[in-house]
């Protein structure tokens, strides 16, 4: 069709009508710009002239919905799920505003319609963490444990980050270890590490031993460090038994190596002939000011390193940073030995060894010899008896603080093949 603009009513027509269309476009422009700049606001009466200039927006029904729900009074909450319903209704695809509706529904006391919202949120978008996560947390609380276990192992699945908090959420509901390793935990190593870090974190051994038991049961791959924590909680509560085995367990699972030639002797890389755990039933060596740190494959006895240790002269130290737990049986006659190098050791406070039941330090606390200044390689030895409770020794490389005015200690120390090696076994004491 073609407009004849060589007369002037059919121009004025023509403008008019592109007037009028720009005025409605106008208006709707204006009245949606309005609308969004209402319900950006911090204000909250504005939120809801937003929905009266824009009753079609699910967006700022949900915002108004969300507010009113906050206030969790009970007129409020059924306004919040009024007006959230009527988000879900213009906008029936958003699990978003289905779980908002849902947790309104569980605010106000109404678990079967705020399950019937949860399972459309899922419906929606079935891959989500966020949903599968407000769901199990609900069931949980409504005390349906194997639905909720199931949601929040669905959610774990899909978001690996939740692993920690899943356990937790889980633990506190309900106390058992079962569940959370039948459902929520998928069978990977980095689930039953966080889980065995969550019990370690809460002081709480035996389900971390559960989850440790079932991670060897599934033959997920497991590395040493993983395991010294574990072992180290175990230590501390004198659960010496079932700290011993799952260092063993450890070992055999990580491959890890074990000592060449070790014989009879209990001091685990006594040679030094690996790595040193930092942990567990190895050698620790705790940092310190003054002092370095390192293997020597160059000056060693009679193995391929040797440990050493270099004392800058800056401290008058009070030196127990290398150590070692060993598990041993009460009553027993130990001979404990090992090979000392020195190189310009300083003061009349010198190198020796320490052993002593920590936990019962009246029954065995013995030091070897003072070693000062400068020697070729030196057994040092002594006798142990362990006493009638003692079931754990600690051997520590020790230098004890001098008490000269020229008491900065320096020089060198070399240590190699340290053993202690069963003599024998005492009569028990009965008198008792």
């Amino acid at each position: 069709m073609r407009i004849d603009f060589t007369h002037v009513r059919p121009k004025v027509s023509f403008l008019a009508f592109i007037l009028f269309v720009s005025g409605i476009l106008t208006f709707l422009s204006g009245k949606a710009f309005l609308a969004a700049h209402w319900n950006a606001s911090s204000n909250p009466d504005l939120w809801l002239k937003a929905v009266r200039l824009e009753p079609g927006n699910a967006e700022y029904w949900g915002h108004v919905g969300v507010s009113q729900e906050w206030d969790l009074e009970p007129l409020r909450i059924q306004e919040a799920i009024r007006s959230l319903q009527k988000a879900t209704e213009k906008n029936p695809r958003s699990a978003d505003l289905w779980m908002e509706l849902a947790d309104a529904h569980a605010s106000s006391g109404d678990p079967v319609r705020a399950r019937e919202a949860y399972e459309r949120a899922q419906a929606n978008y079935p891959m989500s963490a966020e949903v599968a996560w407000r769901y199990g947390s609900f069931l949980l609380y409504e005390g349906k444990f194997s639905e909720g276990y199931t949601e929040i192992g669905r959610a774990v699945s899909i978001d690996p980050s939740l692993t920690e908090r899943a356990i937790s959420e889980c633990w506190q509901s309900n106390p058992s270890v079962a569940p959370l390793l039948d459902t929520v935990l998928p069978s990977k190593s980095e689930y039953y590490l966080s889980a065995v870090d969550f019990f370690l974190s809460q002081n709480l051994p035996d389900p971390a031993l559960a989850v440790w038991n079932r991670q060897l049961e599934l033959s997920l791959p497991i590395k040493l460090p993983n395991a010294i924590p574990l072992v180290g909680l175990l230590i501390d509560q004198d659960r010496m038994a079932e700290a011993h085995q799952t260092w063993e367990q450890a070992l055999e699972a990580a491959n890890w190596p074990r000592d060449p030639g070790k014989g009879e002797s209990l001091v685990f890389n006594g040679r030094f002939a690996h790595d040193i755990a930092n942990g567990g039933f190895d050698w620790r060596a705790a940092a310190v000011s003054g002092a370095r740190f390192d293997l020597d494959s160059e000056i060693v006895h009679a193995s391929s390193r040797s440990f050493r240790i270099q004392f800058d002269g800056t401290a008058n130290l009070d030196f127990q940073n290398l150590f070692q737990y060993v598990p041993v049986e009460s009553g027993t006659h130990y001979h404990f030995s090992a090979y000392v190098r020195t190189e310009g050791i300083s003061t009349d406070s010198g190198i020796r060894f320490e052993l002593l039941d920590t936990r019962h330090p009246s029954q065995v606390q013995i030091v070897t010899s003072n070693v000062i200044g400068t020697n070729p390689w030196t057994l040092v030895q002594t006798d142990v008896v362990t006493g009638p409770q003692t079931n754990l020794l600690k051997i520590t490389l020790r230098r004890t603080p001098s008490w000269k005015f020229d008491n900065k200690l320096s020089g060198t120390v070399w240590v190699d093949e340290v053993t202690l090696i069963p003599a024998q076994v005492l009569p028990k004491d009965n008198s008792g």
